[in-house]
């Protein structure tokens, strides 16, 4: 995948949470950008950034009263280096050590064989998608846009598929952290939650490199 496509998607993704967390329509204005370019840079993965930012959210809430609005991505910072921090220490952060997209790699098809040997269940559903991944990472010269969407077929099966019980203490937790908030929004709260919920129950792995 072309770098600029990568630097696309994780721009993307973290652009997308954001607006989810904070609500109401709004632009990433230019310190946003350097802000996430920063983080980009420096090689915090996807999953560390968007960690930190939930991190960070859930205090504001918890503390917040008068509902205003937070304005800008810096006020995650704290809480996104917090996170990245604690995922060096855990020994884990070899992104910043110099990991090659071929550690990458065996390290996304670790963690598909893993899944595949021991599904839950009430994931079968997923099973066509993560053989087909695993067929992916086992090619020479893997294909990360393959891998991106196949990752966004699973999130899709996922969102329609899920079992009730997760969905409906999802729906209730959404409810109750965004009070006032439009059907509509309520309802893509819910969905990006649901996925997000549903994978770390079931240790569901992501696919994108981004991740890692």
């Amino acid at each position: 995948m072309p770098r600029s496509e990568k630097r696309s998607f994780y721009f993307q993704e973290i652009a997308r949470a954001f607006f989810v967390h904070r609500g109401a329509p709004f632009v990433l204005s230019s310190r946003d950008m350097v802000t996430i370019s920063s983080w980009e840079e420096r090689g915090i993965p996807l999953r560390v950034v968007l960690e930190g930012m939930e991190r960070a959210f859930e205090k504001y809430r918890k503390r917040a009263a008068d509902g205003r609005k937070i304005s800008s991505l810096s006020f995650c910072e704290t809480e996104i280096a917090k996170a990245n921090a604690e995922y060096r220490d855990r020994g884990i952060g070899r992104a910043e050590k110099g990991e090659s997209r071929e550690d990458k790699r065996k390290r996304i098809r670790a963690e598909v064989e893993r899944f595949l040997e021991s599904m839950p269940r009430e994931t079968d559903f997923l099973g066509e998608v993560y053989r087909e991944a695993l067929a992916v990472l086992s090619r020479k010269g893997t294909s990360e846009v393959a891998l991106e969407r196949l990752d966004a077929r699973a999130e899709d099966l996922i969102s329609g598929l899920a079992d009730t019980a997760v969905r409906a203490q999802v729906e209730k937790r959404v409810r109750a952290d965004f009070p006032g908030r439009p059907a509509e929004e309520l309802r893509r709260i819910s969905l990006l939650e649901l996925v997000k919920r549903w994978r770390e129950r079931y240790r569901v792995p992501y696919l994108s490199y981004f991740y890692y």
